[in-house]
């Protein structure tokens, strides 16, 4: 009669405790990763590289053979005063429209999250309808808003009894005009964001709070604020990046005029590009703005940190 493992445990050394090779199974992964590998492959790296090779040729988009330079593009291109009031106009227009869009949305946020506000659902699709909207639609609509002669708001001015400005076509003002657009468009986004945020903290923490006393500028401040920290770093990092590829508003709204007031670096890599036919030099801008927000990625993770439990102890 054949024993049992248990009426015999020396039968255990006849079985193999090792795990089996997962070959098969890492090779069926691969297959099924293989179409999306190839989309990015084809899409997001090989451009991304070819811009990079590009830089280092002068190429007019016309000639057949392109003349490698090497990083001569890169040393022009800091010598080029353009160059530096363009990047000079982003940095103005990222730290504007980034800062008053995550206080605003913050704001806005907390007052939207209240069970007892009326119509709850109609202001959040509010809010949200200028992320659906599209940028040149919404551009025009400032070019009418802002008109010189019939725009509301030199209207409201004049029924203020203040004189109307010509905002698209002032140095001064038209760059502020932009940024307003920027922030009505990224409002909703933040606001989002977010309310995500706050219907996700515990309720442990307000409910303390109030047994201590504390009033609702000091939840704001003591709780809400240090518990969206995480949320608040994404926030800042997505409107970094967002506002060095800002772009096709400032092509509708001014083509980055007056005097280059609000030309941002993206319009001067298109002007670059595609009016002076410089596809090299224009490559080594886009290698520069690549490089600006890694390196501020890279700084918001180091010095406030990014996703970590310690941002919400």
């Amino acid at each position: 009669m054949q024993k049992t493992v248990f009426e015999n445990p020396s039968l255990l050394t006849s079985f193999s405790l090792k795990p089996k090779p997962k070959k098969r199974e890492g090779w069926i992964a691969f297959l099924f990763l293989l179409p999306s590998l190839l989309v990015l492959g084809i899409f997001n790296f090989y451009p991304t590289f070819s811009i990079f090779w590009l830089s280092l040729f002068q190429w007019d988009n016309l000639s057949k053979v392109k003349k490698f330079i090497f990083l001569e593009n890169f040393v022009s291109l800091m010598q080029n005063d353009r160059f530096w009031n363009a990047l000079w106009v982003t940095l103005q227009y990222t730290l504007v429209v980034t800062v008053i869009s995550i206080i605003l949305g913050l704001v806005l946020a907390v007052l939207l999250n209240n069970r007892f506000l009326a119509g709850i659902s109609f202001w959040r699709g509010l809010f949200f309808l200028p992320v659906v909207t599209p940028t040149v639609a919404a551009a025009m609509v400032w070019i009418l808003l802002f008109n010189p002669g019939f725009g509301f708001v030199n209207v409201i001015l004049r029924a203020l009894g203040l004189e109307g400005l010509n905002w698209l076509a002032d140095t001064t003002w038209a760059l502020p005009t932009v940024m307003s657009l920027g922030v009505w468009r990224r409002l909703g986004f933040t606001l989002i964001l977010y309310l995500a945020a706050l219907q996700s903290l515990p309720k442990d923490y307000f409910d303390s709070a109030e047994v201590d006393g504390a009033n609702a500028w000091q939840r704001f401040i003591y709780i809400i604020v240090p518990l969206l920290k995480s949320t608040t770093v994404m926030l800042i990092i997505l409107g970094i990046i967002d506002s060095f590829l800002v772009f096709d508003q400032v092509l509708v709204l001014t083509r980055g005029g007056p005097a280059n007031a609000t030309e941002v670096i993206g319009m001067f890599m298109y002007s670059t590009s595609f009016s002076l036919f410089k596809l090299g030099y224009g490559a080594a801008i886009s290698v520069v703005m690549f490089l600006v927000v890694a390196l501020f990625t890279l700084l918001q993770w180091r010095i406030v940190g990014f996703g970590s439990v310690g941002d919400v102890e």
